[in-house]
């Protein structure tokens, strides 16, 4: 059995496939690793298919190719994925990010070596040139609630996450179709019921350039939203399914995560209301109506923040938040 699948998510992005490929540069633990492409019916597939067989002739390397014979959407390709797998361990990685140099060795040793059974390590945001998911004196998190609470948003970005197979395979991607956070449901279950291990070794370069399948693909729910990341009700659109994924494991587990997550939830909103009232009165108050009717418990803070933008307006608002702001973002934990 290998130790590793690289497992990686592909729709109609054949160039940034080809990066995140030629990016897997293991040396130590290449023969413990086995890559698993799963492409979901794409109009580039072809394109897509030459590249993964060139790259497997080229590197005379274990690789699985799976073209789905029609699309399955984000969810369910993981959960494709999964079933693919032969190996200890499932990583996680989306076409469009690729692996920090030398990291993907160290990755490996550690996982092996200390058995986690969940486990995932910073990444690089390339869009602001910063590392999130960082913690300090972290290594081994046990399985608690409060931990689930704690490293919630850790789950958010897939690229990178590793799972022992064994924990999540018993789990079915279907009944998150459309949901589009399949990865955080499983991150949720292993870490409350098995516990995790944070690697401090900068893994994923997160680009993100690659072209944007959400609400637009065979099987999405069409979502002008989903579908334009630019949408200044993008990321209102995708935590509907964020906020649902939460509650959907509190009801099986009898916790309460949705409250925790609220909270913190609360305290990141300034950032895109203060964007919204750049636009003016009338998209502030539509943008504020789609942030309230989300299944959220928003407390105080947020109230505050829309007090002092109706007040002293965008710019103005920036100055006065400047410090808060920059407390709260030292919380190193990514939406």
């Amino acid at each position: 059995m290998k130790q590793m699948s690289i497992c990686i998510t592909s729709y109609n992005r054949p160039n940034e496939l080809k990066r995140c490929l030629e990016s897997i540069d293991c040396v130590k633990y290449v023969d413990d690793i086995e890559i698993i492409v799963s492409e979901d019916r794409s109009p580039h597939r072809d394109q897509i298919e030459k590249i993964v067989l060139d790259y497997k002739q080229k590197y005379k390397c274990d690789l699985i190719f799976n073209s789905n014979i029609s699309n399955l959407g984000y969810d369910m390709n993981l959960g494709k994925l999964i079933s693919l797998s032969n190996a200890k361990y499932i990583l996680f990685i989306s076409d469009d990010d690729c692996f920090i140099e030398n990291s993907l060795d160290k990755t490996i040793e550690t996982v092996m070596k200390n058995n986690y059974s969940l486990a995932f390590s910073p990444f690089y945001l390339n869009s602001i040139s910063e590392y999130r998911r960082v913690y300090k004196n972290v290594e081994i998190i046990k399985a608690t609630e409060v931990n689930a609470k704690r490293y919630l948003y850790c789950s958010i970005l897939f690229s990178g996450l590793i799972f022992e197979r064994n924990y999540i395979v018993q789990y079915d991607s279907l009944k998150f179709f459309n949901v589009n956070y399949f990865q955080v449901y499983l991150f949720l279950n292993v870490i409350y019921k098995h516990g995790a291990g944070y690697i401090d070794v900068p893994l994923i370069n997160c680009i993100g350039d690659g072209v944007n399948g959400f609400g637009l693909s065979e099987s999405s729910e069409k979502n002008e939203h989903l579908a334009d990341r630019k949408s200044l009700y993008s990321k209102l659109e995708f935590h509907k399914g964020l906020i649902k994924t939460i509650v959907m494991f509190d009801n099986e587990n009898g916790t309460n995560l949705k409250h925790a997550f609220s909270k913190m939830y609360s305290y990141k909103t300034y950032t895109d209301l203060s964007y919204a009232k750049s636009f003016g009165f009338k998209i502030f108050k539509t943008y504020w109506g789609k942030l309230v009717g989300l299944d959220l418990e928003l407390t105080l803070v947020v109230y505050v923040y829309v007090l002092i933008l109706l007040l002293f307006g965008s710019k103005v608002s920036n100055i006065i938040m400047f410090v808060p702001k920059r407390v709260f973002m030292k919380i190193k934990q990514y939406v």
